[in-house]
């Protein structure tokens, strides 16, 4: 009792606050490697900062100079809505305490604000660091421009986390989804007439106008959340609920490729919505192809296709964006390697399944079975980054379909090598 009378809203505060950063400390360390973090992060440091002076000193390359301007607006609108939200270090046990004491919950929400307003400060400030040369170089910005934008950009960051706050504690479900669509659509409307305003402010215009009415507008907007926000009252469990949601962001990010979330279940069971029918791949039935078959089915039936279709996109952006061939040719080498090499592993844990260990298979089934097998899993993805590499090195149109044939003959040359790169396993099937 006697330590609660000394307690403050400030000393709670800051207790709260360093709990957090060392909860949030536990999940990187949990996560990452720190040795393999440091080899991995001073070279990309050292390469990032060579390629940011380069930005600055040395000539651009020609897409980079071909960007339009709503690019930025764009980027600094994606960074907005992605960068997190407000956290009021509120916890449950609070109702016990804290409801008797509203001053305290107000100090706690203000310095709440407060830090998340700095932290988001900081975040936008890096991003606007990295465009400067682009902005600078390529559109004539000068840094009384840069520093409008970035003012602009984070008034509508701080009217974002408001409008994030409020909705996550008034609304649930499809009125939740509804509303902040309507608002988050609202405000990149007119944070994108801003910035198409201020850009042709160079023309009798000043330049700082343009910044002024929109902070202007932003800041009542903002003042006016916040005097809602902070009047709110009797909805204590929504607001944990919001102030969980925020603490558990990091984690959620984390840990969201390794975790599915839980299928809700469904009175006549789950049904796969591919392969419903039993319909063959391949117009031979030994057992081997059928065999290939069954692993291409269950592969594609279960999750591994959303990491499949994400590599495959992944891949695709990395073909199409180096200007240079030389480097489309060993990205897409790369990829196909990387492909190759983990099919052949979930291919691999196929044969590992206990249901496999019962079924009578003769030994030398799954060597046999490794090249259709192979060339099923690998066709779709190397159709798509073959037609997306003969695009980007042959610019007609007819290159698409070309790379497209020439995709599905890589993919059965590939699988009919995979024996020969090791990722066939079982018996060799004796000659004679």
């Amino acid at each position: 009792m006697k330590s609660m009378t000394r307690m403050t809203a400030r000393r709670l505060f800051t207790r709260r606050w360093r709990d957090r950063f060392r909860e949030k400390l536990g999940v990187l360390k949990f996560t990452f490697d720190w040795i393999i973090l440091l080899y991995l992060g001073i070279p990309g440091l050292l390469l990032g900062g060579r390629a940011y002076y380069g930005l600055w000193k040395e000539g651009l390359p020609v897409w980079l100079t071909q960007l339009p301007y709503p690019f930025i607006p764009i980027v600094l609108l994606l960074l907005l809505y992605s960068s997190g939200g407000i956290s009021f270090y509120i916890e449950a046990a609070d109702v016990l305490f804290l409801r008797q004491r509203p001053r305290w919950i107000t100090g706690l929400m203000l310095r709440g604000l407060v830090a998340s307003a700095a932290v988001q400060g900081v975040m936008l400030a890096a991003a606007i660091a990295v465009l400067c040369p682009l902005m600078v170089r390529v559109y004539g910005m000068d840094w009384a421009d840069i520093a409008g934008l970035y003012a602009v950009a984070y008034a509508a960051k701080i009217v974002q986390m408001l409008i994030q706050q409020l909705l996550g504690v008034l609304t649930t479900g499809w009125r939740h989804l509804l509303l902040r669509s309507l608002a988050y659509s609202a405000l990149a409307a007119g944070f994108g007439a801003w910035s198409a305003w201020a850009a042709a402010a160079g023309a009798g215009r000043p330049a700082g106008l343009a910044a002024g009415v929109a902070l202007s507008v932003l800041a009542l907007l903002a003042a006016a959340l916040g005097w809602l926000r902070f009047r709110l009252r009797g909805r204590f469990d929504a607001e944990v609920r919001e102030e969980e949601r925020q603490r558990t962001r990091l984690t959620a990010l984390l840990l969201a490729s390794a975790v599915e979330r839980p299928k809700a279940p469904r009175p006549g069971g789950s049904k796969p919505w591919l392969f419903l029918r039993l319909r063959r791949l391949t117009r031979s039935r030994q057992p081997e192809a059928r065999l290939a078959e069954a692993l291409v089915k269950a592969f594609f039936r279960g999750s591994e296709w959303k990491l499949y279709a994400q590599m495959t996109l992944a891949g695709l952006a990395a073909i199409v964006l180096p200007p240079y061939p030389a480097v489309n040719l060993i990205v897409y080498a790369a990829l196909l390697l990387l492909l190759l090499y983990w099919l052949g592993g979930h291919r691999k844990a196929f044969f590992d399944r206990e249901l496999m260990a019962i079924l009578p298979l003769e030994e030398s089934l799954a060597y046999r079975s490794a090249a259709p097998a192979m060339t099923l899993l690998l066709l779709p993805a190397v159709v798509v980054l073959t037609a997306a590499l003969g695009a980007k090195l042959f610019p007609p149109l007819w290159s698409i379909p070309a790379g497209a044939v020439c995709g599905v003959l890589i993919a059965r040359w590939l699988g009919g090598m995979s024996r020969g790169f090791g990722l066939a396993f079982g018996r060799r099937p004796r000659s004679g």
